[in-house]
């Protein structure tokens, strides 16, 4: 092919005519020569191109261009297994046993766990406490400021109040009543912010003729505190005392700034309170339990920090368990607050004498002095704060 491609090109350009070839002969030799060796060269290029390619489409046959079909016919080979295969013993015999071990027991099956019991629902209730600071159901700020001034006024009125003396009471001042719009769609809301009871039925009734109360199964914790208390302080039991006054977190009616609720009502509340606490105080002096008494006091004094009864029994009852420590601390707590709310900044005389008495005296005797009531009946302080202050009685 190349010595026919080098004749062609020779004669094409007319120099073998008429030239002498003896002196060219090994120059045309050589040139014939690398050209030979030009063409083997290139004919060896593309025959190992071609099974290049080809072995490729072998050993990787999951490529996107498929192999030719020959290529595709012949068998893999494998490299040979450098370790003998063993064949598997028969099921049953020693060698089998030897290697799969002592048999394992099957898996028991495991029982079916039942499903989670639903937590069991909670009773609609509403709770609305006063006897410290305001609470819905234990919540503090549960409602709106507006919904809450609309609740403890039903709370107050067990009877219910019309619709024009529930505008007074939510407006403004008496001369700016809210408007009847307003206040429906403020029950309405308070409704919905409520739920339903257990019947089905709204908190906020509507006993007609323009009339709303709470539905009877709200609960206000004054109103069980009264009940507890007058049946502890009649029966002198501490039981029903001590239930009523763990009801009791503060000062009645803290952060309730209504312009209708009056000073009378928070302060015949606290007076309750504090005759109770008194009451179940004295008793638990004369059941020898000066704890108790020490406990009855403070409750008392949460509600009314300015109570100087309370602060003579406390210096009673800490004396009483033997706590002269207690005894100053509470003479010198009271003493402080009085500074604060009398006129002349000091506590009455009577509590200046409990005070003396109990630091000059031993704990014997001033045992046998604070139980020495007992025989005489329970002493129930009467106030003359303790009235009823409705601002619209009936």
């Amino acid at each position: 092919m190349a010595l026919s491609v080098l004749v062609s090109q020779l004669a094409a350009s007319g120099r073998l005519a008429g030239e002498p070839l003896a002196g060219r002969v090994p120059g045309l030799v050589m040139f014939g020569g690398g050209m030979l060796v030009g063409g083997l060269a290139v004919a060896l290029v593309g025959w190992l191109a071609e099974h290049a390619w080809t072995g490729r489409a072998r050993a990787w046959p999951s490529c996107a261009t498929p192999a030719p079909a020959q290529a595709r016919a012949w068998p893999v080979r494998h490299a040979p297994a450098t370790r003998t295969a063993r064949r598997p013993a028969p099921a049953g015999s020693p060698a089998a046993t030897d290697r799969a071990g002592p048999a394992r027991p099957a898996p028991a099956a495991s029982a079916p766990v039942p499903p989670a019991a639903a937590a069991p629902r909670q009773p609609a209730s509403l709770r609305i406490g006063v006897l410290g600071s305001l609470t819905i159901n234990g919540q503090a700020g549960a409602l709106l400021p507006a919904q809450s001034q609309l609740i403890v006024s039903l709370a107050l009125h067990p009877a219910g109040l019309s619709n024009r003396q529930l505008r007074i009471l939510l407006g403004a001042d008496p001369a700016h009543p809210k408007p009847a719009d307003s206040l429906r769609q403020l029950i309405a809301r308070t409704r919905r912010a409520l739920g339903r009871t257990e019947d089905g039925k709204a908190w906020i009734e509507h006993l007609g003729r323009g009339r709303y109360a709470l539905n009877p199964a709200a609960r206000v914790d004054w109103r069980e505190f009264e009940a507890l208390a007058a049946d502890g302080m009649h029966q002198a039991t501490t039981a029903p005392l001590t239930d009523a006054l763990g009801m009791v977190r503060g000062e009645p009616f803290a952060g309730c700034y209504y312009w209708w609720l009056e000073t009378a009502t928070i302060e015949s509340v606290t007076a309750r309170i504090v005759a109770a606490a008194e009451a179940l105080a004295e008793l638990s002096l004369a059941d020898r339990d000066p704890g108790a008494a020490v406990r009855a006091a403070r409750i008392g004094l949460t509600a009314d920090p300015s109570a100087e009864p309370l602060w003579r029994i406390l210096m009673r009852a800490e004396h009483a368990a033997g706590n002269l420590a207690g005894v100053r601390e509470a003479w010198s707590r009271c003493t402080g607050v009085i500074a604060e709310v009398a006129a002349d900044g000091q506590p009455d005389p009577a509590t200046a004498a409990v005070f003396q008495e109990l630091t000059a005296t031993t704990p014997a005797s001033t045992t046998t002095t604070a139980t020495t009531p007992a025989s005489n009946g329970l002493r129930v302080p009467q106030t003359s704060r303790a009235r009823s202050s409705h601002i619209f009685p009936g």
